[in-house]
């Protein structure tokens, strides 16, 4: 005897259409990845080396000239700005590795493509860009310590 199962609990076989919306919201997500890597970390590490350049700068300038009174702050702003450098590469990475993924999205022609190939590659820009994140909090803890120690010998010589 044959079993009868509703239309409504008929398994459904993915159509063309279950396609085109699935890349479609795969689009979206890369397009959101792409602008969430202004982040709050990055956003408020940036803050912090730019206090730390700029307070940096007040102790060295002083009658047109710079000087910088050790090299704990001399270190803590080289860093600083290797922090800035690699931050400027990190997006610039990121975001030209989303927006070619989003060209190649509209050459996927199956279901296959997305799991396969698109999960891949976002799958290593996502890597890639954790990799940054742990170089730049390495580099910010670096910095803020160097400054830290500068700072304190400033304060103590002065």
């Amino acid at each position: 005897m044959e079993t009868v199962v509703p239309k409504d609990r008929q398994e459904v076989l993915p159509s063309k259409d279950n396609f085109a919306e699935r890349k479609q919201n795969l689009l979206d997500e890369t397009q959101k990845y792409m602008y969430q890597q202004s982040s709050k970390f990055s956003s408020v590490s940036r803050s912090l080396i730019f206090g730390i350049i700029g307070t940096i700068w007040v102790l060295t300038y002083a009658e047109g000239k710079i000087h910088v009174p050790n090299y704990w702050l001399l270190f803590s702003l080289i860093s600083g700005l290797l922090f800035l450098l690699t931050d400027v590469i990190h997006y610039f990475w990121d975001s030209m590795s989303y927006q070619r993924e989003l060209y190649r999205l509209d050459k996927y022609e199956c279901q296959e493509d997305l799991d396969k190939i698109h999960e891949n590659i976002m799958d290593n820009i996502n890597k890639r860009s954790n990799g940054f994140l742990v170089v730049k909090f390495i580099i910010l803890i670096i910095s803020s310590v160097l400054f830290t120690c500068g700072l304190y010998l400033k304060i103590t010589l002065s």
